[in-house]
């Protein structure tokens, strides 16, 4: 990092380049920016005291009335049409109350995006953004009333239940940090903006009310371009590497040698194998699109790269191909590296993390082996970051670099044993930037691992990752790409709205994944003979029949629901088919058992999560950092229960306990996955001197406030989550006390006796 600084600056100084050496200020604070705008805030009280059950009674497209209530027919409608809705009870519309409208999976664009010029500051090795405006994505809904709505059906939409949701906020979250205050959060549009003269748009964290909608009404989208959208958007997905390929490069990160198993494991001292390591997949034909395996040229990059070409023609490149390097989610990609010149580097993807290779019996003697898109990779990990080659390591990773405030001095450390120990199917990066370097995500001291979503179905989503509603959902967080993993820039506004598109499609395996899924949890619990009939029915004959037709699966289902209902539905449900409503529930109330991430430090709160495909989700683990291993734990009452043996293996300091072999507290993938029972903890590594790499290690890991050491095991360092609980706030996030977390995280269960019923519902979202 060190010579990349310095040959920066002095290429700098000869002229050549586009960028510039240091970062031209501080990104913006909200806690200095924002304060509440009372009369939003009136606006929104008021509306909330009248809250009628909206209904559809009239659509017209371009003017002319083609539906009203009562007529069966399906409403033809075209991309670009301006549709107006007619009716009552829509509400004051998305500014006021929290209101979407679905058409189909598309969710019609409540705000302007907004996408800004990205720059590089190369000494720091931090992109940020400019006040100049370079796209945009103007939002579809065009006006709202409480009795008429207009909008433009967006490009990307071809059709299926209309359905407008309205709910009221009901007022705003307290700030944990300034007692007597709302806590209010800044656009995240244009939070990467480093300008003293931009205004930055503020807003509350608002609280919400349950959901109410229209009737669906089912319509029909003629779009002819629709297949072509859908291609450009299949190849960002699996195609395009966001940059990522050059900036790896830059950082020293030698994708090739991984690949060709040429890098060696740290920990092990062995050659590294990506599948074992890091969950890498092979494409292989017909388990994956062809857009995965074959060269894509792209005629302009999704998000032109921020990194000049120092050493060639000094620009950096604007289009280029990309191609297979034999691995699902990572491309080879052609760009300009500012110390190399023009080559192409490997980069990943979603698909490398969104992404989950299954098999499974689809009828009969049917055998299906694919790459589900959007299902989160659990076996993806962040120890693609520690390997290394004889003359390559990635930057940061051994480094000298100042303490955190409770432990603070500059001192040699390495991150990579505790980085390759991090949960499956989670990252955590902040910590592989380096202290100081100016970035919004430099590491910070605070292990923050955050599970991989599922993005199946996540279309109708307007609080992403976990931001509060001015991130606009999906389009709105690839305003800032590939955050925090580089943030290389904003997507541009036609590859966003392809990649959306294919998004939309992304739930087509969900009813196979639903069945195999409930399937193979039936037969782990013995629970085919009594609810199917037939104790040796097979896994296609399920599949082929659904688990609708099983009258015993059936009853047992609708008594979950039921369970669900009076448990789970305050928070997880709504009428658009995500299961969630989009509250954002304060820290205090909602915990998380490692500590918050930067986005829900910032939002000092964290969003109800969408429920879809669980049995595959829970092999990542469960809740925002994976750490409940399984539904039945997540549900069960033990689990929320302090004292009780369930809620000491989660969550209190104990001997490991070592489960028999072939049990299913059996790791699932690699030792280090921390099954229940195990407090989570890293090894500890042997050292002679302070120079020695173990001790450089240890002191990283020792500067996590929250490792502890224990008296029963002197190998290990254990993360004391009680010890977090009752400290976490002060150091953090600077609020005056503790900001005092719940006992359990997510302290919300089943009651006695509903455990299996409930699960077995959730397995049929």
């Amino acid at each position: 990092m060190q010579y990349v600084r310095y040959m920066g600056a002095a290429l700098l100084s000869l002229g050549l380049g586009g960028c510039i050496a240091e970062l031209p200020g501080d990104f913006p604070e909200q806690d200095g920016l924002c304060t509440t705008d009372a009369q939003r805030e009136s606006a929104r009280a008021l509306s909330a005291q009248n809250f009628p059950q909206p209904a559809l009674q009239r659509l017209l497209r371009n003017g002319e009335l083609i539906w009203q209530q009562g007529n069966s027919s399906v409403p033809q409608l075209n991309p670009g049409d301006i549709i107006t809705l007619q009716g009552t009870g829509f509400g004051a519309g998305p500014e006021i109350d929290f209101s979407k409208i679905m058409l189909g999976n598309t969710r019609i664009l409540e705000t302007d995006l907004r996408m800004f010029k990205q720059e590089l500051a190369v000494n720091d090795q931090v992109n940020f953004e400019t006040s100049e405006q370079v796209d945009s994505w103007p939002k579809n809904i065009l006006s709202w009333q409480d009795d008429q709505i207009q909008f433009r059906v967006p490009d990307h939409a071809t059709g299926g239940a209309l359905i407008v949701q309205v709910q009221k906020r009901t007022g705003a979250n307290d700030s944990l940090t300034k007692p007597g205050e709302k806590h209010n959060v800044i656009d995240a549009q244009t939070a990467r903006i480093i300008d003293d003269n931009f205004s930055h748009e503020c807003d509350v964290i608002s609280q919400l009310s349950a959901t109410k909608s229209t009737t669906a009404l089912n319509v029909q989208v003629n779009n002819p371009q629709f297949a072509a959208l859908l291609e450009k958007g299949r190849q960002v997905f699996w195609s395009y590497d966001y940059n990522i390929g050059v900036a790896h490069s830059v950082r020293k990160l030698d994708w090739n040698a991984i690949f060709n198993y040429q890098a060696t494991d740290p920990i092990t001292g062995k050659k590294a194998d990506p599948a074992l390591l890091f969950g890498a997949v092979k494409t292989v034909p017909g388990q994956v699109p062809d857009e995965a395996i074959n060269d894509v040229y792209f005629p302009s990059y999704p998000m032109p790269t921020p990194i000049p070409g120092l050493l060639s023609v000094g620009d950096p490149l604007y289009a280029g191909n990309t191609r297979n390097s034999g691995w699902v989610g990572y491309r080879y990609a052609q760009a300009n590296e500012p110390y190399k010149g023009k080559g192409e580097w490997i980069g990943f993807n979603c698909a490398s993390c969104h992404g989950y290779q299954i098999s499974y019996e689809k009828a009969p003697g049917e055998q299906i082996t694919k790459v589900i898109p959007g299902l989160p990779n659990p076996k993806w990990s962040m120890k693609w970051t520690v390997l290394q080659t004889l003359l390559n390591k990635f930057d940061s990773i051994s480094i000298t670099e100042a303490g955190p405030s409770w432990m603070p001095g500059d001192k040699a450390i390495e991150k990579d044993m505790l980085l390759y120990h991090m949960p499956a199917g989670a990252g955590e990066h902040n910590i592989v930037r380096k202290v100081g370097e100016g970035s919004h995500t430099d590491n910070d001291y605070q292990f923050s691992p955050i599970t991989i979503p599922n993005v199946t179905n996540y279309m109708a989503i307007r609080r992403s990752l976990s931001h509060s509603e001015s991130y606009v959902g999906f389009e709105g967080s690839y305003i800032h790409s590939e955050e925090p993993d580089g943030a290389q820039g904003a997507m541009q506004k036609e590859w966003l709205e392809a990649l959306t598109a294919y998004m939309t499609t992304l739930d087509a395996d969900d009813s196979d994944l639903r069945n195999v899924g409930l399937f193979r949890w039936l037969k782990s619990k013995d629970k085919l003979a009594t609810q199917t009939g037939n104790a040796s029915l097979t896994e296609g004959e399920f599949v082929q029949t659904g688990w609708q037709q099983f009258a015993g699966v059936n009853s047992v289902v609708q008594q979950g629901k039921a369970i669900f209902d009076k448990r789970c539905a305050s928070c997880h449900t709504d009428n658009v088919g995500a299961n969630t409503n989009e509250q954002m529930i304060p820290l205090n109330q909602v915990g998380r058992f490692f500590t918050p991430t930067i986005y829900q430090k910032e939002m000092q709160s964290v969003r109800a999560t969408f429920l879809r495909d669980l049995y595959w989700v829970q092999n990542r683990g469960l809740l925002s950092d994976g750490h409940v291993r399984n539904l039945e734990d997540l549900v069960d009452v033990a689990r929320c229960t302090p004292g009780s043996g369930l809620y000491n293996q989660y969550y209190t300091l104990h001997a490991p306990v070592r489960p028999a072999p072939g049990s299913a507290d059996q790791p699932i993938t690699t030792p280090d996955l921390n099954r229940k029972g195990d407090v989570f903890r890293v090894p500890k590594s042997s050292y002679i001197t302070k120079l020695d790499k173990g001790y450089k290690r240890n002191l990283f890991i020792e500067r996590h406030k929250y490792f502890v050491t224990v008296p029963w095991d002197a190998n290990n360092y254990y993360w004391d989550y009680q010890k977090m609980r009752a400290e976490y706030g002060p150091a953090e996030m600077g609020s005056a006390a503790p900001i005092g977390m719940p006992a359990a995280p997510h302290p919300w269960c089943a009651g006695s006796g509903e455990r299996q019923a409930l699960v077995e519902y959730l397995l049929t979202l």
